[in-house]
């Protein structure tokens, strides 16, 4: 990845997508809000307990920064599902405002339309960004451990293929910071649901150094889940960065025992004038 620095605030953008010229994407900091506390600076999160008013001012911070009309963003009301939403015109800005006209029930959205930025909240699950150059079809997903293990990535690769004709072996992704394997400690719980729904969590999980408990690389859980879903390994970057040891830079629920703000990850096809 690569950082940028807008004046008021840094985003990071991916390499392989930052080489098409009609295609904004990011992944923004704690640069450059109001916000206090737990949730300094820039939270975009209207579901974490901060203030609403910083939080739309902190949004329309980083729209600006980014020269882009934050009513051009569409957000979803995620719930840690599997669930991928189709979003046309009339799913434009849904969101952008306030947290109750936010897509209900969504954890993915894809779109081929221009001028809506598909936009995910993370502190510490995993931000997916898809594009598909060759049909201009753009996705975004928020893949916690229970988004992975219920396979949002092959829901969206298959949303992708059906409703827009792409083929997965021109789909690009970009995986941003998230909870890494040096840090993400789960429970009994996620192995066994782990060992069930991937069939297999060698290279995935293993033993943590307290006793019943074990470190998921949930990087890996979802890089594999988007070759066998037929990309290009070339087309797969991993930003490799761990939120929970880079919390200074971006949001982190496991550094703040719960209570923290949201990054953005977002990307948007632009319209091109002739």
């Amino acid at each position: 990845m690569q950082l940028q620095d807008l004046g008021d605030t840094t985003v990071y953008a991916f390499e392989n997508l930052s080489q098409f010229d009609h295609l904004v994407h990011f992944v923004s900091t704690r640069r450059g809000g109001i916000s206090e506390g737990n949730f300094s600076a820039l939270n975009i999160g209207f579901h974490v307990g901060d203030d609403n008013f910083r939080v739309l001012q902190n949004r329309r911070i980083l729209a600006d920064a980014l020269g882009m009309d934050l009513l051009k963003c569409t957000f979803a009301n995620q719930c840690h599902s599997a669930n991928v939403a189709i979003v046309n015109d009339t799913g434009r800005g849904k969101g952008a405002l306030e947290k109750d006209s936010s897509l209900a029930n969504t954890d993915g959205m894809i779109t081929n339309v221009k001028n809506i930025c598909l936009g995910v909240q993370v502190a510490d699950c995993v931000p997916i960004l898809l594009y598909d150059p060759q049909q201009q079809v753009i996705a975004s997903l928020h893949a916690g451990w229970k988004g992975t293990l219920r396979k949002i990535v092959p829901e969206a690769i298959a949303k992708m293929v059906q409703h827009y004709g792409c083929m997965a072996e021109n789909i690009y992704a970009g995986l941003g910071p998230s909870n890494g394997p040096c840090c993400y400690e789960v429970g009994e719980d996620v192995f066994r649901e782990a060992n069930t729904a991937l069939g297999s969590v060698k290279g995935i999980i293993k033993p943590a150094a307290t006793e019943g408990k074990y470190m998921f690389d949930q990087w890996e859980a979802n890089v594999r889940q988007l070759k066998d879903a037929g990309l290009r390994e070339e087309h797969i970057e991993l930003a490799g960065i761990c939120s929970q040891c880079e919390h200074e830079t971006f949001f982190s629920s496991r550094a703040q025992d719960g209570i923290t703000g949201r990054f953005m990850a977002g990307i948007m096809l632009k319209k091109v004038r002739h």
